[in-house]
């Protein structure tokens, strides 16, 4: 029924999901799943792009394409530019 009955009410969360103590138990199943990890094993995860792509596909970005021994330093950052769309004439009589 898409319309409830006079004097009823619609319950949209229940359970592990109801308002009343919210965090609590949704931190209480992460515990007992194993989801959560402490503060300082989530701190030593953190990798940046480079070390991040290094660990997964084993590719070192920093390191020579061609001569795969020499190391490639960002020399300068291109920022993108601000233009405006070109002019459109109009012929006047």
């Amino acid at each position: 029924m898409h319309v409830l009955p006079s004097k009823f009410v619609k319950i949209r969360h229940y359970s592990i999901l109801s308002n009343r103590n919210r965090n609590l138990k949704l931190k209480r199943c992460k515990i007992l799943t194993g989801v959560i990890l402490r503060k300082n094993e989530v701190e030593a995860i953190k990798l940046n792009a480079r070390e991040l792509l290094l660990e997964i596909t084993g590719i070192d970005i920093n390191s020579c394409p061609c001569c795969k021994e020499g190391r490639m330093l960002t020399k300068e950052t291109l920022l993108p530019k601000i233009c405006s769309p070109p002019e459109i004439k109009t012929k006047t009589a």
